[in-house]
């Protein structure tokens, strides 16, 4: 049974009509849309499809012409043979074709999905340090009316003039800190706007798709592993190639002696190859082909085994960052914003010191931004999952 892959998530999914992606699903279509890789892959798969095709058909015919110098004077030859191909070796060069247009689609496969996983990272990278930049930006309109407090209870006696100094110093440590994060959202920016193939206001071009035909891998292996598993059939496609190179063969054959003269008639005949000596080259040829193919075995062991490591592994992770994020959420940040909550009024009646005060901001934007931090690494981590597990390639029509 053939399988109709649609290599794309969905050009119609979601209409990007502002400034900026909505979500990951604007992200993912930008980039589908724009990004150059996306066209060489579609160039790639292209290439692969027509190298598939000329591999079905009959090799070329064989034409000599040979002219000669005799006794009797000059005369000419002419001999034109057609192969027909019709013990295996046709059949063979076909499944070489199809072999080698699979690991080219499987390759392409992975690297779609690759480049989706590193999108969506992307994106939430932007997204979060957009985030963490504006928390960083309401941090410093927070020093700054703190300093206008502090400022008029100096002048107004209840605080000492070194208090002011204080405020100002921190201030500016605030200020460098939230030009720091408006640093890191522009980086972000930057990387996402090159993934999806420029500027997020740019026009697009018309919506193109990638659709190849794929046979179905037996037992749907992961996608990861799909192309080791195509080039281990490729090796076994050229070592039955090599196989059929040994059998005997049937051609077509035309003759002409002369082109004037006598025995200016052509002669038609059946030709039939017997490729019995090659002098041992076949063999060591299979014998090469072989050991390819053990070797391709034991890759593939071994990518099972690295892929499964992967896995558990990420899972892992995403595990940890969900434990994190939740604590976050339902313990520290509640707190940070009663701490937060708890110093402005103690600012505003003066019953706190300034350290005290400075103490309980700088704890408050650092749960903060760690909270973000700990929802990013929670995505981050979700991305990677789903880039282990092929998910990126959502569509699957079957036929």
């Amino acid at each position: 049974m053939q399988k109709l892959f649609y290599l794309v998530v969905g050009f119609g999914i979601v209409s990007v009509l502002g400034a900026q992606p909505a979500d990951v699903e604007g992200a993912l279509a930008l980039a589908l849309q724009r990004n150059p890789r996306v066209q060489a892959l579609q160039q790639e798969i292209l290439s692969a499809r027509r190298l598939q095709q000329s591999a079905s058909a009959l090799s070329a015919p064989s034409v000599l012409i040979a002219p000669a110098i005799t006794t009797g004077g000059t005369g000419e030859e002419l001999l034109i043979h057609q192969p027909l191909e019709i013990t295996g070796i046709r059949q063979a060069r076909m499944r070489v074709g199809q072999a080698q247009y699979e690991l080219v689609l499987a390759q392409a496969t992975l690297e779609l999905n690759d480049l989706l996983a590193e999108v969506a990272a992307a994106y939430y990278e932007y997204a979060y340090r957009q985030r963490i930049a504006q928390t960083a930006q309401e941090a410093l309109q927070l020093a700054e009316r703190t300093r206008d407090t502090i400022r008029q209870q100096v002048e107004a006696g209840i605080r000492p003039g070194v208090d002011l100094i204080q405020a100002e110093i921190e201030l500016e440590r605030v200020r460098q800190h939230a030009l720091l994060r408006q640093t890191e959202a522009q980086a972000a920016t930057e990387r996402l706007k090159a993934l999806v193939g420029g500027d997020f206001e740019s026009p697009r071009p018309p919506a193109t798709s990638l659709v190849v035909m794929e046979r179905g891998f037996r037992d749907d292996p992961p996608l990861l592993l799909r192309p080791q598993i195509a080039r281990l059939r490729l090796e076994q496609a050229l070592a039955a190639q090599i196989r059929a190179e040994a059998l005997p063969d049937i051609g077509v054959q035309l003759r002409i002696e002369r082109f004037h003269g006598e025995r200016t008639r052509p002669a038609y005949g059946l030709t039939l190859s017997l490729p019995l000596l090659d002098y041992g080259a076949r063999q060591n040829r299979l014998r090469a082909q072989n050991s390819l193919i053990e070797a391709q075995r034991l890759r593939l062991q071994q990518a099972r085994l690295t892929l499964d490591a992967e896995l558990l592994n990420a899972q892992q992770r995403l595990q940890q960052s969900q434990t994190r994020y939740n604590a976050y959420q339902t313990t520290l940040l509640p707190r940070a914003q009663q701490l937060a909550q708890a110093a402005q009024i103690g600012l505003e009646a003066g019953q706190l010191s300034l350290l005290q005060l400075l103490e309980a901001q700088r704890t408050t934007r650092t749960v903060q931004e760690e909270a973000l931090e700990a929802e990013l690494q929670l995505k981050l981590s979700e991305v990677e999952l789903k880039r282990l597990r092929g998910e990126f390639i959502l569509t699957e029509v079957n036929r």
